[in-house]
């Protein structure tokens, strides 16, 4: 009998119970996946015995030895296992790392990689090795949760919605995480204010926070923040494209106009890879960037531990690509051992660049195959919503770094030498259209250095990108439409392309909330914060600065976040989501349709200006 021959035979004898048994495994993956996510949460969050870390432990072998005997029965039970191996693949390969782990941890006593890291100094890895443990349960979580692909009953919904509320219960879960005992060394926990604002920076990478996370935080705290970074900045970049590959389960086609405002309509038509090179390219990035960043910082003071070394590494890798500014160092990259490290502030600036520039953008400029395409074709140039990324985004990066050298040269610049000086020129530039990492005192800085670091953050990042603002193609668009209107063209033109009506409105609309939401979240907080302008300490100009810093997801601060009311944190906890979210998203959700678009009222006329 053949192998053939004999499968025959056994999904002849499998076929009535397949039905039964995978509807089994389906109600005892979700109580096995709820308990392991339990027993994580109370393992991170609340203060252990030895009895209850060895209970939380043997929970989550026993959740890894049901999946991989759902693994294994799955496969059993499906009529072409070679295409079922196929077809999950991923599912295979996390399968096989916990056997090998597993068989490792039981027989030997240590995990496989655990030797490996400790060969190259990592002896605490042993730490680190529940870490890696809880990041196999949270892939499987995931990789169940997405291969259900039950995608139609969500799509009904307004893609703005979607993004709006993963936003929100990213913000939520991580605020109540973060206010667990073991997340910080605050007795009882640090407040709910105070935890939802630190969650609400992290997912929304801004960087503004009222507690010291370098200090206040655990290191379970801070792993937490890293994983909310991650999570919130993947989540701006990739939303786009992730709409994208679901639309094909069902989104209705009038959504799609909505979609294309995330990512280039031309992704459309790629919608299949566009997800997975995202996270990739993202990936990739990061990774370069936490080796250079682990190389920079030495092995002294600090970063002595090569542990501690690497985290911070991974740590400030992760943060300064999703444009976060959040650090785990005490003073940031203004830390003692870090002040004058040229080489780490570079990394860090062209880190947050490219974070900044937006990925759809960065494709176009560096794929082997565009770049190949452009070598055979010299004609062909980069596309259109890749120049305006990247000549706005050079050209805003020069002007302010001269701005801030002409004001800031006698001001502590002079004493770095002429290329520090033009580093942290063109860092600090750079930080205030959305990274939020600093080099010199923000507190001190001139009144004109202040000013055009507004209008900086203001204007914020490129389209698609992990920063916030108005964006560059907004800023772009009005300055085409203003040269145009003087020139008395009938049309909005910008590098010999022709912009649409439709696509202006949009930008001015852009611009307007923009400058609303500035105008009435400062209005507040000049009352919330009457007492704290009254002491003298600060001024209006400084909650004007918060606010803009908070509302372009930037991050940067004149000291007075970790002092404001209840009240005022509150104010900046919205004015981040509404900056994550974006102004014309929110405008689209709760703006009332009209029920149709095919008529015109007679002009009017009136004179303007």
């Amino acid at each position: 009998m053949s192998i053939k021959e004999f499968r025959e035979k056994v999904n002849l004898l499998i076929y009535d119970a397949k039905p039964k048994v995978l509807a089994v495994l389906t109600v005892m993956n979700i109580l096995v996946s709820l308990t392991a996510i339990s027993t994580l949460v109370y393992y991170y969050g609340f203060k252990l015995t030895d009895l209850s870390e060895h209970i939380c432990f043997t929970i989550l072998e026993v959740s890894f030895g049901f999946y991989i005997f759902r693994y294994f029965v799955k496969l059993f039970f499906d009529f072409h296992p070679p295409t079922f191996i196929r077809n999950n693949w991923f599912e295979g390969v996390i399968i096989s790392l916990l056997l090998i782990e597993g068989m490792s941890y039981n027989l030997l006593g240590s995990m496989v990689l655990e030797p490996i890291f400790q060969s190259i100094g990592f002896e605490d890895f042993g730490d680190f090795s529940m870490i890696f443990v809880q990041l196999f349960v949270f892939i499987i979580l995931l990789n169940n949760l997405f291969k259900q692909r039950n995608f139609k009953p969500w799509m009904k919904i307004h893609p703005g919605w979607l993004f709006t509320i993963s936003i929100a219960m990213m913000t939520l879960l991580g605020g109540f995480l973060l206010m667990l005992p073991e997340m910080s060394r605050v007795e009882n926990g640090i407040d709910f204010i105070d935890s939802l604002f630190l969650s609400m920076s992290s997912v929304s990478v801004t960087g503004l926070t009222t507690v010291d996370v370098a200090n206040t935080l655990t290191f379970k705290g801070q792993i937490v923040v890293l994983v909310l970074i991650k999570l919130g900045g993947l989540n701006t970049i990739a939303f786009g494209a992730l709409m994208l590959v679901v639309a094909k389960f069902g989104v209705g086609i009038k959504y799609h106009k909505v979609i294309e405002d995330f990512v280039n309509n031309d992704s459309i038509l790629k919608a299949g890879s566009m997800l997975a090179k995202i996270v990739i390219w993202a990936t990739t990035i990061e990774v370069i960037g936490i080796i250079l960043l682990f190389v920079g910082f030495g092995n002294e003071g600090a970063f002595s531990d090569t542990g501690d070394r690497f985290f911070q590494a991974v740590f400030h890798g992760v943060s300064g690509f999703n444009n976060a500014g959040l650090s785990t160092l005490e003073g940031g990259l203004m830390h003692p051992d870090l002040i004058s490290n040229t080489f780490v502030h570079t990394i860090m600036l062209i880190l947050f660049f490219f974070g900044g520039f937006g990925m759809i953008y960065v494709f176009d400029l560096f794929e082997i195959k565009k770049l190949r395409e452009r070598m055979r074709t010299p004609w062909k140039t980069i596309d259109f919503g890749t120049k305006i990324s990247l000549y706005f985004t050079l050209g805003l990066l020069v002007f302010g770094a001269i701005i801030f050298l002409i004001f800031e040269w006698n001001n502590g610049l002079s004493e770095k030498g002429a290329l520090g000086a033009v580093i942290t020129a063109l860092f600090e530039s750079m930080t205030t259209r959305n990274a939020g990492f600093n080099v010199v005192d923000t507190s001190v800085l001139s009144m004109p250095v202040v000013i055009v670091f507004l209008f900086l953050m203001f204007i914020g990042a490129s389209s698609g990108s992990a920063g916030g603002g108005i964006r560059t193609s907004t800023f772009a668009i009005m300055c085409a439409a203003l040269i145009s209107t003087i020139k008395g063209k009938p049309n909005t033109e910008l590098f010999k392309r022709t912009i649409s009506n439709d696509t202006v409105l949009k930008a001015y609309a852009i611009f307007l909330f923009f400058i609303l939401g500035n105008i009435i979240g400062p209005f507040v907080l000049a009352i919330s914060e009457a007492d704290l302008l009254a002491s003298g300490k600060y001024d209006f100009m400084d909650i004007v600065f918060e606010h803009v810093s908070a509302a372009s997801t930037v991050g940067l601060s004149t000291g007075m976040t970790a002092e404001m009311s209840s009240v005022g944190k509150v104010v900046l906890i919205i004015a981040m989501f509404i900056g994550r979210v974006g102004t014309l998203t929110l405008a689209y959700l709760v703006g009332k349709k009209v029920i149709s678009k095919n008529y015109k009222y007679p002009k009017g006329h009136t004179m303007v200006g």
